[in-house]
């Protein structure tokens, strides 16, 4: 092994710039020079930061990035984004990120003390601290499984043991999946509650983004028939004119004999059904051009009655048996939808697999939400334009993967926890503080219409659970600031007097540190100034 193999600790009075100097998708890490200026392009560094509680595998990636001063700020731009830290700094480095790895509560670490560096490979090592050394590579050991990780560190070793072992060459990297935030963020809604409401301007790729996520999961070889449309996902236009649910639910015809009319809604639920190992993507095209609790009314009761039985997440039934006056009909809705008699004998309840995604504009021609469609959905806005991005002849948006592992599999969207209790009975560190969180806020709300009650509480949860699945930097805070946005801010709306003070309360919690919601609290001051009246959506 060639490469220097350096650690950095991140000391506790640097963690707040430490925050703000990672790239918006995860992939790159930012720090002044000043201790980095002996490596090499492509060396490995083992960035560690004990107060929040990560620790980073990365590689040099650049170096000699310029930097401009501003009073005691110093600010800079790489790959499109700037960048705002305390202090005053001449130049930076990009570190690729390889591996983001949690720290423990009961980890122990020898601490470099204050020459915050130290070498494990390559000519600057000190043999006269082998020891300390030794300690520092069985800790980060301890960290994780990684192959990569333990060949480096594994070969760092033989430095300071004794050991006359020649090193082993490090082996290619395996790079995770490209998964960005917002892609990573969606898939833990979907887990959490499969009913998503993508809202933002009109021809931002909401729909687009929906069909995506159904060819990324689509690895049925039967459901990939048709190249130009995955066989789990289904588009549906919302029509101005749908007052209630026979668009989708179906209806009774007795024109010509009494026979039961069924829908493309019944027909892809069905389906799923016979695919329930695959993702089935259901998108309400232009939701709210029609009032969503009149034609959506029995899907928005029966999935609060998700729950968990034998292992199997169930609902009660979207159609049942008994509301037929003749049970024929329901037995000829069977045969239709080719769905088993014995199987649906009672009824049909809603799959495990079927993900719900409206997309939403918000204008003069469409219809706002109430509190109870948004408190059983998860909500993202989609405003950001990027209008050079998109152009590139070769980019393959709808197109099945080309390989088994570019798929999203099931587990990555299909969610196994309804309730929050079964989660909190995990063994999940960070719940007291999710609590202690949402205690907080609704001592802010307190005396509104928008303090939050069990459901939201279980949804932060649950999503907090799985976010911490897969740990990154500050993951824990982006979280919560993800589920506040959706679950929070998405449920206020009023004049002065009803929202004035709730938004401005709410900043003692929502600091800047919680970067989405803060911006968007921010934006609805704004709104109400400007018009007297403000909602969350744009």
């Amino acid at each position: 092994m060639t490469e220097q193999v350096m650690i950095y600790e991140v000391k506790s009075a640097a963690s707040s710039n430490a925050k703000e100097l990672f790239s918006d998708d995860s992939k790159y890490f930012y720090w002044n020079e000043t201790k980095f200026k002996n490596l090499n392009l492509g060396d490995f560094v083992f960035v560690v930061n004990r107060t929040d509680r990560w620790v980073l595998l990365s590689k040099l990636d650049n170096i000699d990035i310029p930097t401009t001063e501003r009073g005691d700020k110093t600010i800079f731009s790489d790959l499109g984004k700037d960048f705002t830290v305390s202090g005053k700094w001449n130049k930076f480095i990009r570190l690729e990120i390889l591996n983001n790895l949690s720290i423990p509560n009961d980890w122990q670490w020898q601490s470099l003390g204050s020459s915050e560096t130290t070498y494990l490979n390559g000519p600057r090592i000190g043999l006269d601290s082998s020891e300390n050394r030794l300690k520092n590579i069985s800790q980060l050991l301890q960290l994780s499984q990684d192959d990569t990780i333990a060949q480096i560190l594994e070969n760092c070793k033989l430095n300071f043991n004794g050991s006359t072992t020649k090193p082993t060459p490090i082996k290619p990297i395996q790079k995770p999946k490209e998964n960005n935030q917002d892609d990573m963020n969606i898939l833990t809604a979907i887990k959490t509650k499969p009913f998503i409401l993508l809202a933002g301007i009109s021809g931002t790729g909401k729909s687009r983004l929906v069909r995506t996520l159904a060819y990324k999961t689509c690895s049925k070889e039967e459901l990939k028939k048709d190249p130009k449309k995955p066989g789990n996902f289904e588009l549906i236009p919302v029509r101005p004119n749908w007052h209630d649910s026979s668009e989708l639910m179906g209806y009774v015809s007795r024109i010509n004999g009494e026979k039961y009319i069924t829908t493309s809604f019944l027909k892809f639920i069905a389906k799923a059904w016979k695919h329930i190992d695959v993702p089935f993507f259901l998108c309400l095209d232009e939701m709210n051009l029609a009032p969503v609790e009149q034609y959506f009314a029995e899907y928005l009761s029966i999935i609060e009655t998700r729950q968990v039985k034998d292992g199997k997440l169930v609902t009660d039934y979207i159609i049942s048996k008994e509301s037929f006056e003749n049970q024929n009909l329901y037995n000829q809705l069977l045969t239709d939808l080719e769905l088993s008699g014995n199987e649906f004998s009672e009824g049909i309840s809603i799959p495990s697999n079927l993900v719900v995604i409206g997309t939403v504009n918000m204008d003069e021609t469409t219809h706002s939400f109430s509190r109870k469609v948004l408190d059983r959905a998860m909500t993202f806005e989609m405003n950001n334009v990027d209008l050079t991005g998109g152009l590139e002849l070769n980019k393959e948006y709808w197109n099945y993967p080309k390989s088994e592992d570019e798929y999203y599999k099931s587990e990555d969207l299909i969610g196994k926890y309804t309730s929050g209790a079964e989660v909190y009975s995990q063994d999940f560190k960070e719940k007291e503080e999710i609590i202690g969180f949402l205690q907080k806020v609704n001592n802010e709300l307190e005396g509104t219409p928008f303090k939050i009650a069990y459901r939201v509480r279980d949804e932060f949860l649950i999503y907090c659970f799985y976010s911490g699945q897969n740990k990154a930097a500050n993951w824990l805070t982006n979280a919560l600031d993800e589920m506040t946005s959706m679950k929070i801010l998405s449920r206020i709306e009023g004049d002065e007097t009803k929202t004035g003070n709730v938004l401005k309360n709410l900043q003692r919690i929502i600091t800047a540190d919680f970067k989405k919601s803060y911006a968007k609290i921010k934006e609805m001051e704004s709104r109400l100034q400007s018009n007297g009246y403000t909602s969350f959506w744009s």
